[in-house]
């Protein structure tokens, strides 16, 4: 097994970053709250007792058929991002669950493991961007949809904005733990 990196930050999203009607939506982390450890399963994740909006059982809840529960971005990829777009891009603001410290910018698709008391396998598939995050990083209102806002929404794709993790099992993450690949 390849060592990822290690967690160094957990969080909930307790309600939607993008609220409001589709054409007036604006990104607002407002929601996001840092956990001192996540309950991830298949339905999604729990931490310090808050249901997070993409599990499955949350009354307003954003899961996609079970795809979306549970989200990892690395902290290269802010760096990344940092470089390219701001320093407003602070570690935590993409809305993931879980944030690895690693200095590798690789893809992070398919199996990895969380090394923890329950050994929590998941696999990975790069999240796609959405136009409300990539104004968010261009520093643009509603509604703007141009060249610009287009071109960073392509360049967010492929594992720029995180990953989508699934598992079949349920376990504890805490900051400290290790992911590896499979």
């Amino acid at each position: 097994m390849e060592l990822i990196g290690r967690v160094i930050r957990l969080q909930v999203q307790r309600s939607r970053l993008k609220p409001g009607p589709a054409t007036t939506r604006v990104y607002d982390p407002a929601p996001l709250r840092e956990v001192s450890e996540l309950e991830i399963g298949p339905r999604g994740v729990v931490g310090d007792d808050i249901l997070d909006v993409h599990h499955a059982d949350h009354p307003d809840t954003r899961n996609n058929q079970l795809r979306n529960g549970v989200s990892l971005m690395t902290v290269s990829r802010y760096r990344a991002l940092r470089r390219l777009y701001g320093s407003h891009l602070l570690d935590g603001i993409a809305g993931e669950s879980v944030l690895i410290d690693t200095q590798h910018l690789e893809d992070l698709s398919g199996p990895l493991s969380f090394a923890t008391d329950d050994a929590i396998h998941v696999t990975s598939e790069p999240a796609p961007p959405c136009v409300e995050f990539s104004r968010f990083v261009l520093g643009r209102g509603a509604g703007d949809v141009g060249p610009e806002v287009m071109a960073t929404l392509e360049a967010l794709g492929g594992g720029a904005r995180g990953y989508y993790l699934q598992t079949t099992g349920t376990g504890r993450v805490r900051p400290g733990h290790l992911l590896y690949r499979r």
